[in-house]
């Protein structure tokens, strides 16, 4: 069986997507099943919609030896993976692990609320077309898989996405050698690692560690990984409270030298307005490490009962939190319940569950 898979960055490219559809295709290829990849990588240079043509045409041309056209974003991959399947009469799959919609509201500064509460909001012309443009990809699909319950209710509720057609894959704990990182964490360094974009909430984290500085005689520092839009508005606030010793921003990490910078921090935070499904927080737990984490999330269910959660637009609540943990009777208390956690599902599982819809279809 032949697999397509349409993503939009693919390694050498860092981050959560491009290193899953590489682990994916290993696994698949494993198993017998051969999975091609279309990605954006060498298409950089050309301008948006050059670049779009000419993914399509890559796509296109790839399809026809293909089975089935599996697709990892909704408009950039998707679209191109619609057209194509529509023309050759495809099989199509499409997995989301992020909201378009929501996502651009937030960066074009249309809104500040939670994914959950944007949707309750009336919709502009420009987002009520791209309503239309999403329900057209997503009524010719065969399947949608989602990350979570807490992405798939939206989805079914806003765009009519049949019941029949959903499936939920969650993402997998990383493959990790764990070793005893709590003894390898340097003074009391927080870490964010991700993308420096406006729904992560950063400005906000910067705010509440300047005021926990000022409030604790503890060495405390944060460090934020990533690369992004946000980069220079980030840089300015941090000089203009002159905490520029205090907190660092470093480029995007290679994913060996990311899992390396965890273990060595004290604490983990991501306070986004919303994470569907944050590898970031899994490889934070795998490596048995405390985090703070958005309760706008779709691993609320699964792990509320073992992590700390915030709300992402309160941060007094955020500040109380990162004070609590400074204690060190209260940490080992949030650690020794962090080593708890079952550290499911696993890869094999993941792909398993793949193969077993391939076959279906």
């Amino acid at each position: 069986m032949k697999i397509l898979l349409a993503t939009p960055i693919y390694p050498p490219e860092i981050g959560g997507p491009s290193q899953y559809v590489k682990n994916l295709a290993e696994k698949l290829k494993k198993k017998g099943i051969e999975a091609k990849i279309i990605s954006y990588n060498n298409l950089k240079k050309y301008p948006q919609p050059l670049k779009f043509f000419l993914y399509f045409l890559s796509l296109f041309n790839k399809a026809k030896n293909s089975k089935v056209i599996y697709a990892f974003n909704l408009i950039s991959c998707g679209y191109p993976a619609y057209l194509t399947s529509k023309i050759l009469k495809k099989k199509f799959i499409i997995r989301l692990g992020g909201d378009f919609l929501w996502e651009r509201a937030v960066e074009e500064g249309r809104t500040k609320k939670p994914l959950r509460e944007y949707y309750k909001e009336p919709k502009n012309l420009k987002e009520k077309f791209w309503i239309f443009i999403i329900k057209k990809i997503l009524n010719r699909t065969d399947r949608v898989i989602f990350t979570s319950n807490f992405q798939k209710e939206i989805y079914k509720k806003y765009f009519g996405v049949e019941e029949k057609k959903m499936v939920i894959v969650k993402n997998p704990f990383p493959e990790i050698e764990i070793s005893n990182s709590q003894s390898l964490a340097i003074n009391y360094q927080s870490l964010y690692a991700g993308r420096l974009i406006k729904l992560k909430n950063l400005d906000m984290l910067i705010d509440v560690f300047e005021k926990v500085l000022k409030e604790t005689n503890k060495n405390l520092s944060l460090k934020i990984v990533g690369e992004g839009p946000e980069k220079d508005n980030l840089k300015f606030k941090i000089k203009n409270l002159g905490i520029e010793n205090e907190v660092v921003i470093k480029e995007s990490l290679p994913h060996q030298e990311l899992l390396k910078e965890i273990q060595k921090s004290y604490l983990c935070v991501l306070p986004s307005l919303t994470e569907i499904s944050p590898n970031f927080a899994l490889e934070c737990i795998k490596l048995k490490k405390p985090i703070l984490l958005t309760k706008e999330t779709g691993i609320y269910e699964d792990f509320k009962d073992y992590l700390i959660f915030i709300d992402p637009r309160n941060q007094r609540e955020l500040e109380e939190k990162i004070s609590y943990l400074l204690d060190e009777k209260n940490y080992q208390l949030y650690l020794n319940k962090i080593k708890t956690i079952s550290i499911t599902p696993t890869w094999d599982k993941v792909v398993d569950k793949h193969i077993e819809l391939f076959k279906r279809l």
